[in-house]
């Protein structure tokens, strides 16, 4: 809720041309505000604070430099005596403008109660305008005063009729406070106002299947077919009564398959009968599972070709089945669709370090920053791409970006230290068993985790296995190559010493070996 740079400036010359002459005093405090204008725009917040301040002990009721100084205030983390700039500027010319900014003020300060009364003020001012009860209810809500609020959107209700956004409000406090019938009565009312909307009709029936009575969900759905005989969702909700919560039993498959092929179902709604399944292959790991929810994710895969979030469930079901490469695959495919879902970033990014893709671990995390430069995360696994090929320095930089983003964030901050301590004992090869593993990303069976541990001791049973074809971790390569050498197959060694250089190594000890 930012104002225009030029209003102080525009106010300040409607006054000072608002008298009958330009007296020397006055050009002389109009030269004043320009100057301190100056200031502020350099970026001299100091400064521009005493000009200003200057200006109002020649001129107390100036409210342009009241709301200038207001704004120099807030900028400079002083909310308080902004607050009472502010104040003081609104008592002496009352507009939208200064009362907008001041109730942004309130908001920041947990002034919440005073937030309430000057929306109430421009009520009285204006008893037309909408948005200013809303904004009173809203404070209200925030000083938790919720009869208050609920008082306010009954107020408005009287104005202007039974109003669907209202009337969620009122829902969602009445839900909120325990007032179960009076929540209740809400929808009614909607339901009655507007009996035609099928919409309303629906909430009722959730709002009953939330309380868990079935019964009444069951009537309402059944009085939406009268209305509406082909909506689906009311179909779908008919057809889960009396199934337990979560549990999709072998039986129902060819059912939801037929449902996922149909073009005239929501996909959100497809979704949300496949969702029991998927999470309940989450929990348990369970690739039979999987496999079954697999066959039904890529009917709605090829329902819905375009849309991310189809192809986002197939990932998520290779994830929680333990084949990482296939979910990689799956999680690129949902970026090329929608490349602006910062969760699936995310998982590919977790996806790639657990399957030692870290060629492709660098290349998206350098993607990705570009798209979301403040996420930690992202330095994160950016930096255990890099180094995954031996290049510490700029592990530790972005490692040192993450810390400062963490900085406020005591658990998270921990945890990076003991990614950097890490990084320091896989270059040095020393202080390994004082590394706490638990707390490395993706815990002790993690690759960082794990290279440490067959750093320290190597065991060919359990190394070899972790080698696949699309593995660029560099230096576990290069580690592989190391125990086959020692081992007496030189052939192996080398194409070890190769796929890592092929990784993009930068390893020193690299060199030699291959040589």
């Amino acid at each position: 809720m930012r104002t225009s740079l030029l209003l102080p400036i525009l106010l300040f010359t409607a006054f000072l041309t608002a008298q009958a002459e330009m007296t020397e005093k006055a050009v002389n405090m109009q030269k004043a505000f320009i100057e301190a204008k100056q200031e502020a725009l350099l970026g001299k917040t100091d400064e521009a604070i005493q000009l200003f301040e200057g200006i109002l002990e020649t001129d107390p009721e100036n409210d342009p430099a009241l709301f200038e100084l207001a704004r120099l205030q807030y900028a400079a983390g002083n909310t308080p005596p902004a607050i009472e700039a502010l104040r003081r500027a609104y008592a002496i010319r009352p507009n939208d403008v200064y009362a907008a900014f001041l109730a942004e003020l309130y908001q920041t300060a947990g002034r919440y109660q005073d937030g309430a009364d000057l929306y109430a003020s421009l009520i009285q001012r204006n008893p037309t305008e909408p948005e200013n009860y809303l904004e009173q209810a809203a404070f209200l809500v925030r000083a938790q005063d919720i009869k208050g609020a609920i008082k306010v959107y009954e107020t408005l209700e009287d104005r202007i009729g039974v109003n669907a956004e209202l009337s969620r409000r009122k829902h969602a406090l009445y839900v909120g406070t325990g007032d179960l019938k009076r929540a209740q009565r809400e929808l009614e009312a909607l339901i009655e106002a507007y009996p035609d909307q099928v919409e309303y009709r629906h909430l009722l029936a959730g709002f009953y299947r939330a309380q868990e009575d079935e019964k009444a969900a069951r009537e309402v759905y059944q009085e939406i077919l009268r209305i509406q005989p082909a909506d689906v969702r009311a179909q779908l909700a008919l057809q889960d009564a009396g199934r337990s919560a979560g549990k999709a039993g072998a039986g129902s498959d060819a059912e939801l398959m037929d449902l996922l092929a149909r073009t005239d179902v929501d996909l959100d709604l497809k979704i949300g009968k496949l969702l029991p399944l998927i999470n309940e292959v989450a929990s348990t790991n369970d690739r039979a599972l999987a496999d079954r929810a697999l066959d039904l994710a890529r009917e709605l895969r090829r329902v819905h070709p375009d849309d991310a979030k189809a192809a986002a469930i197939v990932g998520d079901l290779y994830y929680h089945s333990g084949r990482l490469t296939e979910a990689a695959d799956a999680y690129r495919a949902t970026l090329e669709l929608d490349d602006t879902v910062y969760p699936v970033w995310e998982q590919l990014l977790a996806t790639l370090y657990l399957d030692n893709q870290s060629a492709d671990l660098r290349e998206y995390g350098e993607e990705a920053l570009d798209i979301f430069p403040n996420r930690p995360s992202v330095y994160l696994y950016y930096a255990l791409g890099e180094a995954f090929r031996g290049d510490y320095s700029e592990a530790r930089n972005l490692l040192q970006q993450a810390q400062l983003m963490v900085s406020a964030n005591p658990d998270a901050a921990e945890a990076l230290t003991v990614v950097t301590a890490a990084l320091s004992a896989m270059e040095t090869r020393s202080g390994i068993g004082q590394i706490e593993t638990a707390k490395l990303p993706g815990g002790p069976k993690a690759p960082m985790a794990v290279y440490l541990e067959q750093l320290a001791e190597p065991r060919p049973a359990a190394l070899f296995p972790l080698d696949h074809p699309g593995n660029t971790n560099a230096l576990l390569l290069e580690l592989m190559g190391d125990v086959s050498g020692d081992a007496g197959d030189k052939d192996a060694a080398t194409d070890y010493y190769r796929r890592a250089k092929a990784a993009g190594s930068k390893s020193a000890s690299l060199a030699g070996k291959n040589s």
